[in-house]
């Protein structure tokens, strides 16, 4: 993320303080152009998720559950998301389109607080989604709407077309190793990643490298290969550049992929949708509070989840 933005976030904190009063909707919903007890009556929904500043891969699957679950109780839902997360929208039958023609033809649209320069002046519903939050952000989502929409949002999402187990052929692994997957990168709030913590994971992952039973396999993107300079004190599999997010889910999906050991990123929160452990080093954020919060409703997804453990 741009030093821009980050000065862009801290004037919304700002602007929602001192002029958005109105708008707020407890505990971290923003409302415009719209009444609240109009919500209700809405019918077509557009969840615009494709913005490459502030929409990560991991915040889509913060709201894939909502998603779904606009869509299970009849709503006529569109998405926008980001291109590399079209592939697996899909596949969960979720509409993607490139990008509205008419935004007016939509009841709502539904983004991220950040987000507000494009969608202030639209009907918008725009949720902060690091702010006053009291249980793991998925269930948070899912409670809030229910109330505001007078609905019961409560999707169980169904991985199980993620099962293929060509997957390991296509990636050359092999059938007889427990893998463990490592990603020691972060595209946002990438600052807060300092060598010390690098070495904490690194020695988490040493823990389990010399036992021929298992396998690092080292994920990431090419742009992450590029940038690392590196060497890594164990053997792995070097898998960063070569899989697409649904080959992650695919491959986290296989049985002989048993845990995650990297920072509070996209491929720890896939982890916890599929149900695996991970063992991970909270980035943190800038002021206590904000990262105390974060470290309880960031990382496992939903009330019932106990998959990550912080080290």
């Amino acid at each position: 993320m741009k030093l821009s933005s980050y000065a862009q976030k801290l004037m919304l904190l700002v602007t929602s303080k001192l002029f958005l009063k109105k708008n707020f909707l407890a505990p971290n919903l923003y409302l415009f152009n719209m009444q609240k007890e109009n919500l209700p009556k809405v019918k077509r929904v557009l969840f615009a998720l494709n913005d490459p500043e502030y929409m990560h891969l991991g915040d889509h699957l913060f709201f894939l559950p909502l998603i779904k679950s606009f869509i299970e109780n009849g709503y006529l839902v569109d998405v926008t998301v980001s291109p590399l997360m079209v592939d697996l929208f899909l596949q969960l039958e979720i509409p993607v389109i490139n990008a509205p023609n008419v935004s007016s033809q939509y009841d709502l649209i539904v983004s991220r607080f950040e987000l507000i320069h494009k969608f202030s002046k639209e009907k918008a519903l725009l949720v902060h989604v690091s702010k006053n939050l009291t249980m793991p952000i998925c269930s948070q989502l899912l409670y809030n709407f229910s109330q505001y929409f007078q609905q019961n949002f409560n999707s169980s999402l169904d991985f199980s077309r993620f099962k293929d187990l060509g997957i390991l052929t296509k990636l050359h692994l092999p059938a007889n190793k427990k893998f463990i997957l490592f990603n020691p990168y972060c595209n946002a709030s990438a600052y807060l990643v300092t060598k010390a913590k690098l070495k904490e994971l690194q020695s988490e992952v040493i823990k389990y490298a010399s036992n021929k039973e298992y396998c690092i396999l080292l994920v990431g993107s090419k742009a992450d290969k590029l940038n690392d300079r590196i060497t890594y004190p164990f053997e792995l599999v070097d898998l960063r550049g070569k899989t697409t997010v649904i080959d992650i889910f695919v491959l986290v999906n296989t049985d002989n992929v048993v845990m995650y050991i990297g920072f509070d990123a996209f491929v720890m929160h896939v982890f916890s949708l599929l149900h695996k452990p991970s063992t991970v080093k909270f980035r943190g954020r800038i002021t206590k509070k904000q990262s105390e919060m974060l470290a309880k409703y960031h990382v496992n997804l939903f009330k019932e989840d106990n998959y990550v453990k912080l080290i």
